[in-house]
């Protein structure tokens, strides 16, 4: 489904409820998070960012692109679980996996390690880890960790 379908699907509230969970909200996300494994899909993405750092660190043109590569993958994994039973927790989740995956894929075609094209993807990518580390938090205040 493209992001910006997404979005408009979960900004007319059409997602929210067409879950199939019980009990709490709380419950519902824990059964949901649960069942998608989340939490390892965001390690995973969390990985690919570290990956990323530290391949630039390292001046390796190949090993960012490639890195870059494998956040827009893990980014699409983790989006394919989208919505949760938690509209709030769907649009962040949904924030900082299109931020992963429009500024991977710019990444990922980066053809030079001083471009400004490579940087403001690596500022979008950036930009993701901060809804994640909400959309973690909210987690963790439902009992997923």
């Amino acid at each position: 489904m493209p992001a910006a379908l997404l979005a408009g699907l979960v900004a007319l509230g059409t997602l929210e409820g067409c879950t199939g969970y019980s009990g709490s909200k709380a419950h519902q996300v824990a059964q949901w998070a649960s069942q998608y494994s989340v939490i390892s899909n965001d390690e995973n993405v969390l990985a690919d960012v570290r990956a990323i750092k530290l391949s630039l660190a390292a001046d390796k043109l190949k090993d960012v692109t490639s890195n870059c590569a494998g956040l827009v993958f893990d980014a699409g994994t983790a989006y394919q679980n989208l919505p949760t039973p938690d509209n709030t927790l769907t649009n962040e989740l949904n924030d900082a996996y299109e931020d992963f995956a429009n500024g991977g894929s710019s990444c990922a075609a980066a053809v030079n390690l001083r471009s400004g094209k490579l940087e403001a993807a690596l500022a979008t990518v950036q930009a993701g880890v901060v809804p994640l580390e909400v959309a973690t938090r909210r987690l963790a205040a439902d009992g997923v960790h």
